[in-house]
């Protein structure tokens, strides 16, 4: 088990995933609307990303170059080439216990 955390300005939401769970799948259980993930977390859509926090950017695996995670990334309008990662993307270990993500407001209608 490995808690997640996302943070949405100075709110944090903290939940506890199994391994093998991918950080979407946590998103989905807190309900935050800055991670529809209108696909269902296939990679299609580009709607659950969100920014790794700098102190876990060097621990989790890599983005692979050239793939659709990229090409939807590089449509988004908080792209960064640093921090941004698609959630369905990220598979939880146990040793990301603690990993920490930034909600980003792509897919939150403004009113």
């Amino acid at each position: 088990m490995a808690k997640i955390v996302f943070k949405r300005d100075e709110e944090i939401f903290e939940i506890e995933m199994p391994e093998g769970a991918k950080v979407v799948h946590a998103a989905f259980k807190l309900k935050l609307p800055e991670v529809p993930a209108d696909c269902r977390g296939k990679c299609q859509c580009g709607t659950c990303h969100v920014h790794v926090d700098p102190e876990w950017v060097d621990k989790i695996d890599p983005m692979e170059l050239d793939t659709m995670e990229l090409f939807l990334l590089k449509r988004s309008k908080n792209y960064n080439p640093q921090l941004s990662r698609l959630s369905c993307q990220i598979q939880i270990r146990d040793e990301f216990d603690g990993l920490t993500l930034r909600l980003v407001d792509d897919n939150i209608p403004k009113s």
